[in-house]
């Protein structure tokens, strides 16, 4: 269960930003759906994450912030000791909502479809 705490408590604030990009960025990959948003690679990485807030509002139950999420993927190769294929990281671009309750900071993400 991921609850964003600190974004919770500045929410209204103009620290919320901030707060909301880092808390974020300590998210793991199994907590943060990348790996589903993926159009290049074969396995997701949070090698260069970037959180952009792209629209934020709420409602009397919960906070809406809708993000642009810039990370990077790999085509991952056999791992064999000769195998030539050399490890690039790709750029990806993603969408995601994070659907914040305001009670308890238990946080919903979902994939914005792009299409």
């Amino acid at each position: 269960m991921i609850k964003l705490k600190k974004s919770l408590s500045r929410w209204g604030t103009p620290e919320f930003r901030e707060t909301f990009s880092h808390e974020v960025s300590q998210l793991s990959l199994e907590q943060l759906p990348l790996q589903q948003a993926m159009h290049i690679g074969n396995m997701a990485s949070t090698h260069n994450l970037v959180i952009m807030l792209n629209q934020q509002h709420e409602d009397h139950e919960f906070i809406y912030v809708h993000t642009g999420v810039f990370f990077s993927s790999l085509i991952s190769g056999c791992s064999c000791a000769d195998d030539p294929t050399p490890v690039d990281y790709n750029t990806e671009y993603c969408e995601l909502q994070f659907r914040i309750d305001k009670k308890c900071a238990t946080t919903h993400i979902s994939i914005i479809d792009q299409d």
